[in-house]
């Protein structure tokens, strides 16, 4: 993966979902004088939604189309009076009018998250930002994934993926996302711990200049089993895979009850919260950080954060969805490549 020769990092952005806020969101979001300034951005999308949703009062910028058939990405540099947009045509006006899950929304943003790997991995983009998708308007499309984790997973030949939310000074990753809960206890092991540890880890030194993380591990029981009165998983698996981790260097500490840690790593005793599960994760990041949220795929050879919302099909073209996430998305994605490209010298 070879980046081109840019003086100004270059970020990619999937539209999402059509039917969705993603539009809404994007063009707000670069038309905000935070993000505008610090990099070069190509939206990969349908010209004809974006300029169906540029006449809104909230996004006033003008769109400049780049072809499919360009062998490399020249956007403007400096300039931010104009949003490129690399367009793949794929859905109709429409279909995106509807605001509700469709097979065909959902194979449009399949395609606009592909497009985006692809140029990623190519280096013709620093970093990947993208807007919701439906998981249900995918699944009508005929695809299987749970989410962009997975699928970000399966298109770079990752081996170790971790989900990574931030916001408001409170970071939390996931050993387990998207799962039925009846699943989660199948899924936890000493390897899928300890490989979340230390891939988290990695991501925070690489990403956000953190030397030695200080990470909190998540019990997964109430109590953390209470000496196994609840459960048995933190004594068989959940501290083997931190004194392992210990052993490797890293500054690891758990098993910690998830109705205290959270609190103790907004007080500044931790960098980073490791969680067993989905819920016992995003519940306080969002009630943290609802608005200013950002996801984070950590493991994979490139770049990609998004928002923590979703595609709120119920205010889609009503000019009221709040962008604050996807500004924070832009920014963390900025600051992941201006880290990395600073390493790298």
């Amino acid at each position: 993966m070879k980046s081109e020769n840019r003086e100004r990092n270059l970020i990619g952005i999937t539209m999402g979902d059509p039917c969705g806020i993603g539009p809404e969101v994007i063009l707000k979001a670069l038309s905000s004088q935070e993000v505008s300034a610090e990099a070069d951005f190509v939206i990969i999308g349908c010209e004809k939604v974006l300029r169906e949703v540029n006449g809104n009062p909230g996004t006033t910028k003008r769109l400049q189309l780049l072809r499919l058939d360009n062998s490399s990405l020249n956007a403007d540099s400096g300039v931010t009076n104009i949003i490129n947009l690399l367009d793949l045509d794929n859905v109709s006006v429409q279909d995106a009018l509807f605001h509700k899950p469709l097979p065909n929304s959902g194979r449009a943003s399949v395609e606009y998250i592909l497009k985006g790997i692809d140029l990623a991995m190519e280096g013709k983009i620093d970093a990947l930002v993208t807007a919701p998708i439906s998981k249900e308007a995918v699944k009508m499309a005929g695809f299987e994934f749970a989410g962009h984790t997975e699928l970000l997973k399966e298109k770079t030949a990752a081996e170790n993926v971790v989900m990574l939310m931030v916001g408001k000074g409170l970071r939390v990753s996931f050993v387990t996302t998207h799962l039925a809960v009846k699943d989660v206890f199948r899924f936890i092991n000493q390897e899928s711990v300890f490989s979340t540890i230390k891939t988290t880890a990695t991501g925070l030194k690489m990403f956000f200049g953190i030397a030695n993380p200080r990470i909190a591990v998540c019990g997964l029981n109430p109590h953390c089993g209470d000496g196994d009165r609840f459960g048995n998983e933190e004594r068989k698996i959940i501290i083997p895979a931190i004194k392992h981790a210990q052993e490797m260097g890293m500054d690891c500490l758990g098993p910690l009850s998830s109705d205290t840690v959270f609190n103790k790593a907004l007080n500044g005793e931790f960098d980073v919260v490791v969680a067993q599960f989905h819920d016992q994760g995003t519940i306080p990041i969002k009630m943290h950080a609802f608005d200013s949220g950002v996801n984070i795929t950590l493991g994979i050879p490139i770049i990609r954060t998004s928002p923590t919302h979703g595609t709120a099909f119920d205010i889609a073209g009503k000019d009221i969805a709040n962008p604050g996430s996807m500004i924070e998305a832009i920014k963390t994605a900025i600051v992941m490549a201006e880290t990395r490209r600073h390493s790298l010298v």
